[in-house]
């Protein structure tokens, strides 16, 4: 569905929430993707032939699964670490600086060229050998990579690893996660090596509220599933009583992909009484509440939730095109390609950056659980939807949390596509004046009008 010249901004400015008709008749009658974007696989050189030859097997087996996979070479090098014969296309064979596989530092900074130049976001390390503890160490500060050592070939059994397997048993003083020599084939050992490594990632929840707009509902999801790599996520729609369709399309989804669910209303709840169904129905450590008019990009979940691991942060947001404060960025793309081109410049440019911010709005906000848990859900006293987002703000900052966005997540907001249509009736007006009220009642203070930065 999200083909690259397909039209998502009317203008340059990428600040007007219509999409032209064709955008929506293709929205409306192309095919969703297969499955979710999956995690890569980023193949450390093996040292000796015996870590090789499994290493190898693992890399095929993945690949063959889907998932990117990237083996090490290093330069002028011959011996294990060369990968030679057939293999599927998604493995691919990336050259490394000669010497790396005895200097943490020089391979360090290849697997950075390597995440930067092929968009690697959520990827666990293999590795085959002894030697590369601080190299994993790193990709886990740093990126959040998660990392799988091969006990058979390490003599010492003692270096950390989130995943340990092994091909023939081991001494109970050093015990593997996964034996894998138990499985009876590598498909076998692929799933429960997969779902070992999910397991590590804490669980998102990714939740959306609908209210008719089924063009946008099924860009929004062609968006999740098409870029959230990952590892450990659900969908969770909920749906305020739409009569286009939404619900239908919805339910369709949620029989077809494992990891999407459907709550329904039978009426229009509003956006804070219907994004704490949300919140009472997930399952996961971390809390992302997604409006159902923005298109998502490559990386975003592993990004913003990889922020999420410093406990001091409470919410976390992205930059866009369109919002009422500092996040909002001037870009010029008109079309999905455009859009992704630019963001995957700025996760390049702006990697770990995030800044201080005095609310988000709430078209993407992520969240640990532990934060609903300290200040509880959303104030449901605020009609339809409007200073929600102002009100938690307050909250997280009076239970002492910090509130950031971050520059190197971006994500396209068509701005309105639901309460907007409010606006020719003048309900938006009123519903905004009234919410106003209530929010200074409950704060006793004069709100005061955030701006977006000039340009």
């Amino acid at each position: 569905m999200l083909v690259d010249d397909l039209t998502i901004a009317v203008r340059d400015r990428a600040r007007e929430p219509e999409l032209p008709a064709a955008t929506i008749e293709h929205a409306l009658h192309a095919a969703l993707p297969e499955r979710f974007a999956r995690y890569a696989l980023v193949m450390l050189p093996p040292k000796t032939p015996e870590s090789a030859t499994t290493a190898r097997a693992l890399a095929v087996e993945f690949a063959r699964h889907e998932h990117p996979v990237f083996w090490l070479e290093p330069e002028g090098e011959a011996g294990p670490a060369k990968l030679t014969g057939s293999h599927p296309p998604l493995l691919k064979a990336i050259p490394a600086p000669a010497g790396c596989v005895s200097d943490a530092a020089l391979l360090t900074a290849a697997l950075a060229d390597l995440r930067a130049s092929h968009g690697v976001d959520a990827a666990a390390i293999h590795r085959p050998d002894d030697g590369y503890d601080a190299v994993a160490t790193t990709a886990r500060l740093a990126w959040g990579w998660r990392s799988v050592l091969d006990v058979d070939a390490s003599s010492s059994r003692g270096e950390a690893a989130d995943v340990r397997i092994a091909m023939r048993p081991v001494p109970e003083s050093a015990p593997a996660d996964l034996s894998l020599g138990e499985l009876p084939s590598w498909p076998a050992r692929w799933s429960a090596l997969d779902r070992a490594i999910r397991e590590t990632w804490p669980r998102a929840s990714v939740i959306v509220v609908t209210y008719d707009n089924l063009a946008y509902n099924r860009l929004c999801l062609a968006s999740l599933l098409a870029n959230t790599e990952h590892p450990n996520t659900e969908l969770i729609f909920v749906d305020n009583g739409s009569t286009d369709g939404s619900v239908e399309f919805l339910a369709e989804a949620a029989v077809r992909y494992p990891n999407v669910r459907l709550v329904r209303n039978s009426e229009n709840r509003g956006f804070g009484p219907a994004n704490n169904q949300g919140i009472a129905a997930a399952s996961g450590d971390t809390l992302v509440l997604l409006n159902n008019d923005t298109i998502v990009t490559p990386g975003w979940l592993s990004r913003l939730t990889h922020h999420l691991e410093d406990e001091a942060i409470g919410l976390i947001g992205p930059a866009t095109n369109r919002t009422c404060n500092e996040a909002q960025v001037e870009l010029a793309y008109q079309t999905y390609g455009e859009m992704t081109a630019i963001a995957r410049q700025l996760a390049n440019r702006y990697a770990g950056d995030r800044r201080s911010i005095r609310m988000l709005a709430m078209f993407c906000t992520a969240f640990r659980r532990d934060l609903v848990d300290t200040i509880g859900n959303l104030d449901e006293r605020y009609e339809l939807g409007m200073f929600e987002d102002e009100d938690y703000a307050l909250r997280a900052k009076a239970a002492g949390y910090d509130i950031v966005w971050t520059p190197e997540v971006y994500i396209h907001h068509a701005y309105h596509a639901s309460i907007g249509k409010l606006l020719p009736t003048g309900q938006y007006l009123s519903t905004f004046r009234a919410n106003q009220q209530r929010f200074e009642a409950k704060w006793g203070i004069c709100w005061e009008r955030h701006r977006p930065p000039a340009g």
